[in-house]
């Protein structure tokens, strides 16, 4: 079991998101970066995709990405849990988007499947 939002569980999140072979699939032609920060936590995550490879590390505050979604931990794991849908969460500004919001929705589908893959990773809160 992994703590949320520590280096173990996001390596977790790679190392799941590297053997999904529908993630493979459907992020083959993509590269992107997502900046995850949590907010109250100082905990900013990388998560870059190019042609279905994907690496996540820690970042610093400031760093460029394609699309970044900051929020407070409480919000992450409810969302990391299942309790919170993470469109509902954007929509009702728990979490706070910053991006093309065309561009994101094209990928809405492909990026849902990190929330799948994050819901089935066993997790202390």
């Amino acid at each position: 079991m992994v703590k949320f939002f520590s280096d173990d569980y996001f390596k977790e999140i790679e190392e799941r998101l590297g053997a999904d072979a529908q993630w493979q699939q459907d992020m083959k032609a993509v590269k992107s970066t997502i900046l995850i920060n949590v907010t109250d936590q100082g905990a900013i995550f990388l998560l870059k995709v190019e042609n279905g490879s994907t690496t996540i590390s820690r970042s610093a505050t400031g760093v460029g990405a394609e699309f970044s979604f900051e929020g407070p931990y409480e919000v992450w794991t409810r969302v990391g849990r299942g309790e919170l849908d993470f469109q509902s969460a954007v929509l009702k500004g728990l979490l706070k988007f910053r991006g093309s919001i065309t561009k994101i929705l094209f990928y809405k589908d492909r990026f849902n499947r990190i929330s799948d893959v994050i819901k089935s990773i066993p997790v202390e809160a």
